[in-house]
């Protein structure tokens, strides 16, 4: 840990932040991912403009609106560009021209920007609504938000899923303990009808499709279920096994809103040109029993004490992360994964072993506010995460549930998101 923190500086800023496996916006089959690929890009939210700690899905033709947020670590003031790309419901790229589905210019600049005040770290903060005087959504579907710099066009800086969706059907779900036996005490189940009432289909088996997300972890999901039942409109999904997730455990979390107060899990604070946060070491729950307290779904609030503009005021710091005694490292690797990570494996979160503390960690640059965070196990020769071989599956953990159900419209050849509907266990168990 001492030469860690003798090296945090020089480390947070030489690091490379990249998504693990993925080096252009998209990959050889075309699938939209959300990638970060400039180590000077950070706290890149991508929300409700109403709340940080939500799915990014807004209704088409209503007063909702998303808000993307970031903030440059370079002194220079940048002309940053984005432009806006459709999917199809498997995050293919579609097929649709842009003036098909935007109503205005699809590629803008971003202009609302505000520098860093009195911090040590400095930098410069965007944000920009979606959408904007400058366009309007005429289609719903799976959207992707790709943002470089003018004068480098070709070169991708970010980008960002997020999907908008007409009102068009009637979902009734719910999420329960899993029947089977074998994940009667660490799975979700969850069980679906759609109503398509006045909307048309021509074969619900081929032009249906029907996306659960956990979270908003876009690594934990199902899709391509195929009806289990279907009466005139009325699709019935009905699963046991294919319908279920691991229930996982609540996300631990941190506080770094005051550098001279320590809060819950803050072990230290070092004061220095970057500010450190120690955390205190932590274990695996795998074999634990289940405790219960109050996450925020793996998101990350920015916030600092005594001032009033976080999104200007709240300085960058380094978080040191402690796990100990892990016994599930002979193929494969950990990490810290959460919000914070942007849902995504990142090279920086990555656990290296420190033998003097007999202890994985890593640190990260974070900007100041409350986290929460989760480790995740990945295997050799895999992309799979896998969190629970670090912190267990647990039926009555909270969890949220995003469905998402698309009907394949032949006119215009995309697929229509027609119903939202969030689902949750908090409360339930």
């Amino acid at each position: 840990m001492i030469k860690l923190l003798k090296d945090i500086t020089i480390l947070f800023f030489s690091l490379s932040v990249f998504t693990l496996g993925a080096q252009s916006t998209y990959r050889g089959d075309k699938v939209a991912y959300d990638l970060i690929n400039s180590d000077q890009i950070k706290s890149c939210i991508l929300s409700p403009l109403e709340s940080l700690i939500d799915f990014p899905v807004i209704e088409m033709d209503s007063p909702e609106r998303l808000l993307l947020q970031f903030d440059d670590l370079g002194s220079e003031l940048m002309d940053y560009m984005y432009t806006i790309s459709h999917c199809n419901a498997d995050w293919t790229l579609s097929e649709l021209h842009a003036s098909e589905f935007i109503d205005g210019f699809s590629e803008n600049y971003i202009e609302n920007y505000e520098f860093s005040f009195n911090t040590k770290v400095p930098y410069i903060h965007y944000d920009l609504v979606l959408p904007n005087q400058d366009f309007q959504f005429k289609k719903s579907g799976n959207y992707i938000i790709s943002v470089y710099n003018s004068q480098q066009p070709d070169v991708v800086l970010f980008t960002k899923r997020f999907m908008v969706y007409e009102k068009k059907l009637l979902i009734a779900s719910e999420v329960h303990q899993a029947t089977l036996a074998k994940g009667r005490f660490t799975d979700h189940e969850i069980d679906l009808v759609v109503n398509f009432l006045n909307v048309d289909y021509v074969n619900p088996i081929r032009d249906v499709q029907v996306a659960i997300y956990q979270g908003h972890n876009w690594s934990q999901v199902i899709r391509g279920l195929k009806p289990s039942f279907i009466e005139k409109k009325r699709l019935v999904y009905d699963f046991e096994e294919e319908l279920s997730f691991k229930a996982g455990n609540e996300y631990r979390f941190f506080d770094t809103k005051s550098v001279r107060y320590k809060s819950e899990n803050i072990q230290e604070i070092i004061s220095g040109t970057t500010d450190v946060f120690l955390l205190y070491p932590d274990y695996p729950r795998v074999n634990k029993v289940y405790s219960f307290y109050n996450d925020i779904e793996g998101y990350y609030v920015p916030n600092v004490m005594d001032k009033r503009d976080s999104r200007i005021q709240a300085d960058y710091v380094g978080v040191n992360f402690c796990l100990k005694n892990p016994s599930i490292l002979d193929e494969g690797d950990l990490y810290v994964y959460g919000g914070l990570t942007d849902w995504v494996l990142k090279e920086e979160a990555k656990l290296v072993y420190d033998a003097a503390n007999a202890c994985y960690e890593t640190s990260m640059l974070l900007k100041q506010g409350y986290y929460n965070y989760t480790y995740v196990f990945v295997a050799d020769k895999t992309e799979g995460i896998n969190s629970v071989e670090v912190d267990g599956s647990f039926y009555q953990t909270g969890q949220d549930y995003h469905v998402f159900v698309y009907l394949y419209d032949y006119d215009y050849g995309y697929d229509r998101l027609l119903g939202v509907k969030k689902l949750t266990t908090r409360g339930v168990f």
